[in-house]
């Protein structure tokens, strides 16, 4: 078992949330790199097991292997779905400081969900502001979307204003802002964006489901 073969399996069976066949793909490999236990941490926490993906990082450290930009990336998303703030803000903290990894915007979008989540809306946008360089659609998406859960709609306001400019043709965009507005009863607001939707030839991209069975002979 090659470490490319054994981290590609190990992604792939935490995607597909196969956990057992994850561990015992991790645990039957003689030589492990970081991208391994990246894949490994990523894989429980993408599977609602956000503590063991944190005690398998530390597991990682005992063992002398220096993080990469990767770990934090998927060390961050544990703490943000298992609402982790002051974790997750110490891990963010100690990256420069303890690692020498230098954040990315990735790890600042991960910050705003991690606080956004916990509905710390204006420590969100503080992360935001604090910013050594512009925040992308990614990070400004993240903080609208803490908008809509928590109802915070002059927020939502000027993060939608930022981001339908970066994104003027996104369709989700104009979706979710609109939604907010109609959720607090602003439906001149929501009837706006609406037509500026149909006026600029924006249409709502039709979803799509896929069920898939498997047949046993």
């Amino acid at each position: 078992m090659t470490v490319f073969l054994g981290t590609g399996l190990i992604s792939l069976y935490g995607k597909m949330g196969c956990m057992e066949n994850t561990v015992k793909v991790f645990k039957g490999m003689v030589v492990k790199e970081v991208c391994t236990w990246n894949a490994m941490i990523s894989s429980f926490a993408s599977n609602g097991r956000e503590k063991q993906s944190l005690a398998m990082f530390e597991e990682m450290r005992a063992r002398g292997l220096q993080p990469n930009e990767v770990t934090f990336v998927v060390l961050l998303t544990a703490c943000s779905r298992g609402k982790f703030v002051d974790l997750g803000l110490r891990i963010f903290h100690s990256m420069l400081k303890d690692h020498d990894v230098v954040p990315r915007m990735e790890h600042y979008g991960c910050v705003v969900d991690l606080l956004g989540r916990a509905g710390l809306l204006e420590e969100a946008h503080k992360i935001i502001k604090e910013m050594p360089y512009d925040p992308d659609a990614t990070v400004l998406g993240a903080l609208l979307g803490a908008c809509k859960v928590h109802g915070d709609v002059e927020l939502a306001r000027d993060v939608g204003r930022r981001i339908l400019a970066l994104q003027p043709k996104h369709c989700g965009r104009y979706v979710v802002l609109s939604n907010i507005y109609a959720e607090a009863g602003r439906w001149g607001h929501a009837a706006e964006l609406r037509n500026v939707m149909i006026e600029s030839g924006i249409r709502k991209i039709v979803a799509h489901s896929c069920l898939i069975t498997e047949i046993k002979r």
